[in-house]
């Protein structure tokens, strides 16, 4: 496993983080939230790509430990006036992929000057027809589960997703290397993170080739149990086959409940099998619990003692 630093010293300490997600839209300053997290038995805080400067600031003023931070933050308008969390770094535009490795470097920056462990990377997707993953969760939700109705969406949407990928993948790891020299320069671990929409990079198999162009020592790989989950919902890949195969690479792994197919509630208000999760996860990642904002005060309550039971934080 890539080396993380000191983050999970002593594994008997409790270490885990809370996402600034939730803090969106519930907090007037950020003061407010990093009070609010230690009050619930968080330690660190990952600071997330929504975040204005103005909130970042308050975050830093602070001092409140930060584990590490989700790139590109903080929140900012591209060339383009769009958001920054919009570059692609798989875009086949070659002033538009560059301007995410910028954004990208500067987050690792960032990262670097708060003393964060890694940073979390999106690499991108791959451009197929979406209304055919909306009309699969329509299909999963209408019949509670796999229903024969399913497979020729799912078997359209592997075809365009397989047939339109290599120049996009090409792309997210030429930016993959580019970045992993820059964190390695910064001391920062890069993670490329497990995704939630199939047209998004990587699937698993992109994700051992991304990781096979880059040294370990630069990049791992970020698990996301929501992500995983619901990928093997709708009937591909199995959540276990993305912790079997990439443990040996794990960085750190953002944790959340599943209903269903919706993602980001608190940890145990949901269906996860965490008993599958706790035993194989590596000593010393990073723990982030990445939970939706829609989650009122009660629904977090107890949620890092519920981790603890579950073997997923010490």
């Amino acid at each position: 496993m890539p080396e993380l630093g000191a983050l999970d010293e002593g594994s008997d300490l409790l270490i885990v983080a809370l996402s600034t997600m939730w803090a969106k839209d519930r907090f007037g300053h950020m003061a407010g939230f990093v009070a609010k997290a230690e009050e619930l038995g968080f330690t660190h805080i990952e600071a997330n790509h929504w975040i204005s400067g103005q909130m970042l600031g308050e975050l830093i003023e602070t001092a409140v430990p930060i584990s590490s931070v989700h790139s590109p933050c903080p929140a900012a308008l591209s060339s383009r006036g769009a958001p920054t969390s919009k570059l692609s770094l798989s875009s086949l535009d070659e002033s538009e992929r560059t301007e995410a490795v910028s954004f990208a470097r500067q987050t690792v920056d960032l990262a670097s000057d708060l003393k964060a462990k890694a940073v979390v990377l999106h690499m991108g997707e791959v451009p197929i027809d979406l209304s055919l993953e909306d009309e699969l969760r329509r299909l999963y939700t209408r019949s509670c589960g796999q229903t024969l109705e399913q497979t020729p969406v799912r078997d359209e949407l592997v075809r365009q997703r397989m047939s339109q990928a290599p120049p996009y993948l090409d792309a997210a790891k030429k930016s993959l290397q580019e970045l992993g020299k820059y964190g390695r320069r910064k001391g920062i671990m890069l993670g490329i993170e497990t995704r939630f929409h199939l047209h998004e990079i990587p699937s698993l198999d992109e994700a051992a080739e991304l990781l096979n162009a880059v040294p370990e020592s630069a990049v791992g790989y970020w698990h996301d149990v929501g992500h995983a989950e619901v990928q093997e919902r709708l009937g591909f890949n199995s959540h276990a086959a993305w912790l079997a195969r990439f443990r040996p690479r794990m960085v750190g792994i953002h944790l959340h409940d599943v209903l269903g197919i919706s993602d980001h509630h608190a940890p145990g208000k949901g269906d996860m099998n965490w008993e599958m999760i706790a035993r194989d996860l590596p000593a010393g990642i990073v723990r982030v619990c990445e939970i939706g904002e829609w989650n009122d005060e009660e629904e977090i309550q107890g949620v890092v003692a519920f981790l603890q039971r579950a073997g997923i934080v010490g």
